[in-house]
């Protein structure tokens, strides 16, 4: 593989795995995100397994916002 591919290719991993990674135990979050347009999914030949790409699910992590000091 050239190094140049690396990036563009995507990382699949399953629903439950890409659940997990949000902190979900259950992967409807995943399904919902797919609904909403947030996450594009990916089927392996052979296979009817949706899956997802790694980068996609952790892009979408973003800080909790900080809480306002109360005066």
């Amino acid at each position: 593989m050239k190094d140049n591919q690396t990036s563009e290719e995507p990382i699949l991993i399953n629903m439950s795995v890409a659940a997990s990674l949000l902190g979900y135990q259950s992967g409807v979050v995943i399904r919902n995100l797919i609904d909403e347009e947030l996450l594009r999914t990916y089927r392996l030949p052979d296979s009817t397994r949706i899956m997802v790409d790694k980068r996609e699910v952790l892009a979408l992590i973003q800080p909790a916002p900080k809480k306002q000091e109360p005066k």
